[in-house]
């Protein structure tokens, strides 16, 4: 499996039934640097979009509910 780090969306092209999403990751200069595509087949592209955002909702309310049990004090050290 390749793994990509992707720290910017560079381009999101279609040609031949594909979706191509080039990515890049940021550079000590603040530039963008070519890392890899993403190609997602047309008929897949909305269901693997809605998939990522639904995952990210997903995380976010975990890391919440993470940092919200951080900052509750434990019982008897108040």
């Amino acid at each position: 499996m390749t793994r990509i780090l992707v720290d910017v969306i560079t381009n999101i092209t279609f040609h031949n039934g594909v979706v191509r999403v080039e990515c890049g990751t940021v550079g000590p200069d603040g530039k963008a640097n070519p890392s890899g595509s993403v190609l997602i087949p047309a008929p897949v592209a909305g269901q693997v979009m809605q998939a990522l955002i639904t995952g990210m909702q997903e995380l976010e309310k975990k890391i919440r509910e993470a940092q919200a049990q951080q900052q509750i004090p434990a019982a008897g050290n108040a």
